[in-house]
């Protein structure tokens, strides 16, 4: 369930390589095409018309998350942080992967975790304000998907190579290390067989071909064990998954932090809008538009 970084991070990311650009030198010279040569001020002017009301309306929605932060005493840890770049860094496949990625827009790694703390922020202000009703209603209409189960998933297109993985599991393999050497899952082959959060009816909802993979792994799901091979039948061709559960959510108690989490996703837009709504916004700022004319 947790594969994507949220569009507002992804926004103070582009923040944060503008206004990184800000800070040199207008007439510095940052590519070159042949005898033709492009300085930081064009670069900046360019950012700033096709960025500039953007990144200010994020800058203004940053501000009010973190005025309502400190009115609600509401705070981050470094090691909320720490793990938030953990699960992010499991879903891309490894912290080496997230890094490459950081490195590849041009963003430090402290920029990066500033603009995770916001996002963190931003849902423990929402999960604050969600009721116990609220989060009820959501867990009784959704019951019927019960159990949640945390898998990792290894998928080979032969049998004998599938039994000869689970022989090196029960030998005391690495299962994350097996799934990135064998692993042809389409979902986790870049991330060491790593899923995530499924619900009953994700996998058939999507694939109803998987089916009997579904139907396997809900079937007796328990913390730690690993199951398979199942065959599975796509194009006429023989498929062999192996699970690994790492987690199995059942209870209420169990299941509201994750209901906590999607509600806060849900409810991202709506909140910063209500923040705006009662905020006394003024904006002094115009983009340069002369280029467009």
């Amino acid at each position: 369930m947790y594969k994507k970084i949220l569009l507002l991070t992804l926004i103070f990311v582009l923040f944060s390589i503008y206004l990184h650009s800000c800070q040199k030198t207008d007439n510095t010279i940052v590519a070159e095409v042949d005898t033709e040569k492009i300085t930081q001020a064009e670069l900046n002017k360019e950012l700033n018309n096709q960025y500039g009301m953007e990144v200010l309306q994020n800058l203004i929605n940053q501000k009010l998350i973190i005025l309502e932060a400190k009115k609600k005493n509401i705070s981050v840890t470094e090691a909320e942080i720490e793990k938030e770049i953990e699960k992010v860094a499991l879903n891309l496949g490894g912290i080496d992967k997230l890094k490459e990625q950081i490195k590849n827009r041009g963003v430090s790694m402290n920029d990066y975790k500033e603009k995770l703390k916001l996002d963190i922020l931003l849902r423990k202000l929402i999960v604050a304000d969600l009721t116990e009703d609220e989060i009820k209603v959501f867990y009784e209409n959704n019951k019927q998907k019960l159990p949640i189960v945390e898998v990792s998933f290894i998928m080979v297109p032969d049998k004998n190579l599938a039994e000869s993985i689970i022989k090196s599991l029960k030998n005391g393999g690495d299962f994350s290390k097996l799934a990135e050497t064998y692993s042809q899952d389409p979902i986790s082959k870049d991330t060491r067989g790593y899923v995530g959060f499924l619900a009953r009816y994700d996998i058939s909802r999507n694939s109803p071909t998987f089916k009997a993979l579904e139907d396997a792994i809900f079937k007796n799901p328990k913390p730690g064990n690993v199951i398979g091979p199942i065959e599975i039948q796509y194009n006429n061709q023989p498929l062999y998954y192996i699970v690994k559960y790492h987690n199995v959510l059942r209870t209420y108690e169990e299941v509201k932090p994750k209901i906590q989490e999607l509600l806060a996703q849900q409810k991202a837009q709506e909140y910063i809008q209500r923040l705006r709504k009662n905020a006394n916004i003024k904006i002094n700022y115009k983009q340069n538009l002369e280029e467009k004319k």
